[in-house]
């Protein structure tokens, strides 16, 4: 029987750095993909283009996702990447914060530091909205 030091599921972007980090100081490292495995010399014609022809590939994105973006609010349709590398293999690149009322849920559950207004700052000085300015937003 095989054993790992860290099971890492989801390969996308974060999933494969922190794989790569991981096994590069020598843990063993088990990263899981639900989505079709994309070695090298294998990527399929569509990912390595650089027009996102990838993106309108429902073979790469989870089928039927549906997600509350709002306290309250019904679901909606989701566009999530199912395949090695994530987003960053379809080309469709957005960061998403997560609700306040999930970070607070986390921090009242036991993640200390992980509610929403300790982890605002964070997103704030990571973040360059040119667009939209206020005090969930830096310029």
């Amino acid at each position: 029987m095989q054993t790992w030091d860290f099971l890492i599921v989801g390969g996308g972007s974060a999933g494969c750095v922190l794989a790569n980090r991981l096994s590069a100081k020598g843990d063993k490292v088990l990263l899981l993909e639900a989505g079709q495995d994309t070695p090298p010399g294998r990527v399929p014609a569509d990912i390595e283009d650089t027009y996102p022809r990838s993106y309108s590939n429902p073979n790469y994105m989870w089928r039927d996702l549906r997600v509350q973006f709002k306290a309250g609010a019904g679901l909606v349709r989701y566009e999530q990447a199912r395949v090695m590398g994530g987003g960053s293999s379809v080309q469709g690149m957005t960061a998403l914060r997560g609700l306040a009322s999930d970070y607070d849920g986390w921090a009242a559950a036991g993640a200390t530091g992980w509610d929403w207004q300790s982890v605002l700052p964070y997103f704030r000085r990571m973040e360059n909205d040119w667009d939209f300015h206020g005090e969930l937003h830096s310029q």
